[in-house]
């Protein structure tokens, strides 16, 4: 699992980079493609070019990340049944320990916690930063005053920004589970 964390690491550090220099050219971009003379309409479209930029940019640079991930959560309950996967996943996320110490369960169980807590971090944050490159291409006719860009634009945010919320707080909340499990086992 070690090789996970390692994958999981370098994908962050070639990330953040990646996404600040996406934006970085998008807001020039921005500046470049922005016209009138109104200040909010500018702003609006620099951020915006920029956020679609570097979002996608720092979203596909952790596709490959999420895909070398992915055996980490897939590897552990391969051979289970729908009962047997749908137990280590209720045992990991509300953080209790699973059968008891040394059986197959409880191992498949801590297996899969630790790559679970190694991939969902890189999971939520490739869904927010792909989130953001998609709202950024809307963010330019927030301002409009037609009902069809402007609504649109204004309805497509909001509903972007709830699940991208609703999300973040689900996937929050199975990464505490999956930590809070590893200490339970790790401390029994």
């Amino acid at each position: 699992m070690g090789d996970y964390e390692g994958i999981a690491r370098r994908a962050w550090r070639r990330t953040v980079p990646i996404a600040i220099i996406g934006f970085v050219v998008g807001a020039v971009v921005g500046i470049i493609v922005s016209s009138g003379d109104d200040v909010l309409a500018r702003v609006l479209a620099i951020l915006g070019v920029g956020m679609s930029f570097g979002g996608l940019g720092g979203a596909l640079s952790l596709a490959p990340a999420s895909f070398r991930l992915a055996p980490s959560m897939q590897w552990p309950i391969r051979e289970l049944d729908k009962s047997g996967r749908k137990a280590v996943r209720r045992a990991v996320f509300s953080g209790r320990p699973l059968g008891e110490p040394g059986s197959e369960m409880a191992h498949r169980a801590f297996d899969w916690a630790r790559g679970a807590a190694v991939t969902l971090p890189v999971m939520i944050g490739q869904f927010l930063l792909l989130y953001a490159g998609i709202a950024g291409s809307q963010l330019p006719n927030l301002e409009r005053d037609d009902l069809w860009l402007g609504g649109f634009a204004r309805m497509f945010i909001a509903v972007i920004v709830v699940v991208g919320i609703a999300v973040s707080i689900s996937l929050g909340r199975q990464i505490r589970g999956a930590r809070r499990y590893l200490e339970a086992v790790s401390a029994r």
